[in-house]
């Protein structure tokens, strides 16, 4: 890109996040994506309740400490119609700069938004006791049950599941799997076009990457264990939120997390107990408790760790 071509689109940009009528806002709740034919009637043969798959964005990725900026999803119902769901929302924080560059939102452009209670309380009214999905869903599940908890609203019934985990064991021993299981991989994989970290297309982005595995696993077979593969948990499953409190003694957690740093944590497991390495991804309240996901050093892989076994931080 030349210099003045980089000047031009800057001031653009810089154009729309001024202007009131602001056409990337307006596009956040436009989806660029649908559902084909095919792809309904196979989910609704697995989920003849219907199912609900939705997206957030976030101003960072533990609940315990950021929030919610956006929520969206889209609900594919008993009839074969679809619903969908968008809000916006003012997190009331700063947003952090290493945040905007994925989902281009601004405290800006959320100042006139609402808070989180009205919109949450909407969105669980919304999918009702419909199977949930999302990609990575731990994340997103994380903070929808962090917002329940708040408010005290009732906690439906719903099944969670997970396209990232049920595309990983569809394609387990295929001999053409995707490069990764990243939302955006496997977009090209299945080779459609999509508005990353905008939360609609995510969400629909998500159903359609559901609804593609579950084509190709039938057309291998047609016995397989649809809930082994993508099932997560109940939502109703999650403890009572006095469970998700951090302990005092990882009060430093929360400035670790920010920072991105390694830490050494002593760590009492089911196959150690010792110390570890590892660099902090972020903190989630799970059904078995508060856990720290983060990248163990020595194996180089991302683990989560029970706060609860976690006895001391270096």
């Amino acid at each position: 890109m030349s210099i003045l071509m980089h000047i031009v689109l800057t001031g653009c940009f810089d154009f729309i996040r001024r202007n009131p009528y602001n056409p990337l806002m307006h596009s956040r709740k436009e989806p660029s994506l649908e559902l084909t034919q095919s792809e309904k009637d196979i989910i609704l043969k697995h989920f003849p309740k219907g199912i609900c798959s939705f997206d957030l964005e976030m101003t960072g990725l533990s609940p315990l400490f950021d929030k919610i900026i956006e929520i969206a999803a889209i609900k594919l119902n008993p009839d074969g119609e679809i619903s969908y769901f968008h809000t916006l929302i003012n997190p009331l924080v700063t947003i952090p700069e290493y945040t905007i560059k994925y989902h281009g939102l601004t405290n800006n452009d959320l100042r006139d938004c609402p808070t989180l209670k009205n919109p949450l309380r909407e969105f669980v009214q919304f999918f009702d006791n419909t199977p949930l999905l999302a990609h990575n869903a731990k994340f997103d599940i994380s903070f929808i049950v962090k917002g329940i908890h708040e408010y005290n609203f009732p906690i439906s019934l719903s099944d969670v599941y997970d396209s990232c985990r049920f595309a990983r064991a569809v394609y387990k021993k295929a001999k053409s799997p995707p490069c990764n299981f990243s939302l955006g991989e496997l977009a090209k994989f299945y080779e459609f076009d999509f508005s990353h970290h905008f939360a609609l297309d995510d969400a629909i982005a998500a159903l359609k990457i559901f609804a593609k595995a579950l084509l190709y696993l039938s057309s291998q077979t047609d016995e397989f264990n649809l809930k082994g593969m993508g099932f997560l948990f109940k939502l109703n499953s999650f403890k009572r939120a006095e469970n998700y409190i951090l302990p005092k003694n990882l009060a430093c957690l929360k400035d670790v997390l920010q920072k991105q740093q390694k830490i050494t944590i002593k760590y009492h497991g089911n196959s150690s107990k010792g110390h570890r390495e590892i660099k902090p991804i972020s903190l989630l309240p799970l059904p078995n408790g508060l856990v720290l996901y983060a990248l163990c050093v020595e194996s180089n892989i991302n683990k989560y760790f029970l706060t609860k076994k976690i006895k001391d931080i270096k």
